[in-house]
């Protein structure tokens, strides 16, 4: 094999595992944790800043379908959107506590939080971002799965024998 079809095979190779990694990245966001119960630390965007949420929050995974236990630094929160959804607040004492589906993690979910902390009701937007990389179990679950890291490994595994089969033939 000539030196430039060796070039071109490589170039070709690292190009493939690329291409495949960018194209299966949003699935790196999507919820990956097991059958069990989570605590994720929380960043919230928008509003006025005065509202916070609870951090880290509980994500429970059940076949699959993650909910997120989301509790404001107000008891004056009577309902959330989501995704057209509307959720009312699970408690009736203390601060605002709302059960929430979220489908992804690391991407920002967008939500509309209705307050009567002012004089009159107002909706409000946010952006809640749930941090895929602090997820820790709390019981029988197992912590994010490293589909990600194992991705990343199986990259460079490749580009690595690569890079050995041409050394090996350039001899």
């Amino acid at each position: 094999m000539s030196k430039a079809r060796k070039r071109t095979a490589l170039l070709s190779l690292i190009l493939a595992v690329v291409v495949g990694l960018v194209v299966t990245m949003p699935a790196f966001a999507r919820v990956e944790l097991d059958d069990g119960t989570y605590l994720v630390d929380v960043t919230l965007e928008g509003g006025s800043g005065k509202a916070t949420i609870d951090t880290p929050a509980t994500v429970t995974v059940n076949g699959g379908a993650a909910t997120v236990t989301v509790v404001w630094s107000s008891p004056n929160y009577d309902y959330m959107i989501v995704a057209g959804e509307t959720y009312h607040p699970t408690n009736t004492e203390g601060n605002s506590t709302f059960e929430i589906p979220v489908d992804a993690l690391d991407v920002p979910l967008e939500v509309v939080a209705d307050t009567t902390a002012m004089s009159v009701p107002h909706e409000i937007d946010y952006q809640i971002i749930f941090d895929a990389s602090s997820a820790q179990a709390t019981s029988n679950g197992q912590p994010m799965q490293a589909l990600p890291v194992v991705c990343g490994i199986a990259s460079l595994v490749a580009v690595g024998c690569a890079v050995l089969v041409i050394r090996r033939k350039k001899a």
